[in-house]
């Protein structure tokens, strides 16, 4: 495809996503131009300054430019649902951050508006990208685990070390689980490919004190196929950083706690992702005259370089983006995909908050009623 495809887009949000976003837009030769806005005028100046783009000195501006066909909005959570819904109302393709917004209510709405623009919206899950989980789906589609029955993750991460942090704030966040946990919510939902017909989760005490969102979750789903899956999640006991400091976050991390393994179990058989050990493998089932064999028939690897494409590929789903809006194609994940993964999360703070088993259909009639992941009283 010749550069005169090329087509400008600005970043609504120039913090560390924005700034990623950028990097990952200057190996796109379908963009001519990039645009940022943010309420920080010093973070543009710097981006300016840094990275060769434009600014705009309001939004307004950025949604009168017919030149601008794209938007990537990068800013803060409780920012998404306003900047989409006035991005796609003046005509532009969106691409939003996860989580879509603070409120099943404003995350509706997102889908309302595109539904009723019929505008491009694809929100921002990176991990249906990434190498190391599309290789459990390709394994999935080509009947390897046959039928996928069960999935467990296990995720273990170090704390947001600053007390005025945002993403530990209920209203700014929209909870842990849209900020955080979405990805680990989502990925079950592609492999298995049914939706979540119950959800119950539950909580410890915090860890942190002056969090005002859990820092812990068990949280398990009941699909409508029959399959199970379960998250455990943990915050704060992982990765001290004090290893070689010559070796990358990853490879430091590794052994200090921090986790991120999943086990995918089908009828055929099973496979296993694990990041920090930067493995992937698969077993075939059988039956032999004593009963069930299983057999390790494949394990791949990778190298540090290649980490975030293996398991956090922004970078792919960036282009990609960009080429859909170029070409006239459909987002890869459409706004109601993302929405039934977005239903979960607040289902899931909804039963941590209740103590209780929630159904899906629940929020579906009530979405204005579901929480924003303020944490029990006395955690």
């Amino acid at each position: 495809m010749s550069n005169g495809n090329a087509i400008e887009v600005a970043i609504l949000g120039g913090g560390q996503m924005g700034r990623h976003v950028i990097e990952h837009l200057r190996d796109s030769r379908l963009v001519r131009a990039i645009t940022v806005f943010d309420r920080h005028p010093e973070r543009m100046e710097s981006l300016k300054e840094s990275h060769g783009v434009k600014t705009a000195e309001s939004l307004d501006k950025v949604l009168e430019d017919e030149e601008i066909r794209l938007v990537f909005v990068t800013a803060s959570n409780n920012a998404h649902k306003e900047l989409t819904i006035a991005a796609l109302e003046a005509g532009k393709a969106v691409m939003c951050e996860k989580p879509m917004a603070t409120t099943l209510r404003d995350a509706e709405a997102m889908v309302e508006a595109a539904e009723r623009t019929q505008g491009f919206l694809q929100i921002g899950f990176e991990l249906r990208y990434s190498h190391l989980y599309g290789a459990v789906r390709n394994w999935i589609d080509e009947g390897l685990l046959g039928i996928v029955l069960n999935t467990h993750c296990i995720y273990c991460s170090s704390a947001w070390g600053r007390h005025d942090v945002w993403r530990a704030k209920s209203k700014s966040s929209g909870g842990m689980f849209g900020e955080k946990l979405s990805h680990y919510v989502d990925l079950p939902r592609w492999w298995i490919g049914s939706e979540v017909e119950e959800v119950y989760a539950t909580c410890a005490p915090n860890v942190i004190p002056y969090y005002e969102v859990h820092d812990n979750y068990h949280c398990t789903y009941r699909f409508k196929s029959g399959a199970v899956s379960h998250l455990t999640f943990m915050m704060g006991p992982a990765a001290t950083f004090k290893g070689d400091p010559l070796q990358n976050a990853v490879s430091q991390q590794a052994g200090d706690g921090h986790m991120l393994r999943y086990m995918v179990y089908g009828e055929r058989g099973a496979a296993e992702t694990d990041v920090f050990p930067r493995t992937i493998k698969r077993w075939e089932f059988g039956e032999n005259d004593y009963g069930q064999t299983s057999e390790w028939v494949q394990r791949e690897t990778w190298s540090p370089e290649q980490d975030f494409a293996y398991f956090h590929n922004t970078h792919d789903q960036a282009l990609d983006i960009v080429r859909r809006v170029v070409e006239g194609e459909p987002p890869r994940i459409s706004p109601l995909d993302a929405l039934e993964t977005t239903r979960l999360c607040f289902a899931a703070e909804l039963s941590a908050l209740e103590n209780r088993p929630v159904r899906l259909d629940e929020l579906k009639t009530a979405g204005a009623s579901a929480p924003g992941g303020t944490h029990r009283e006395g955690q």
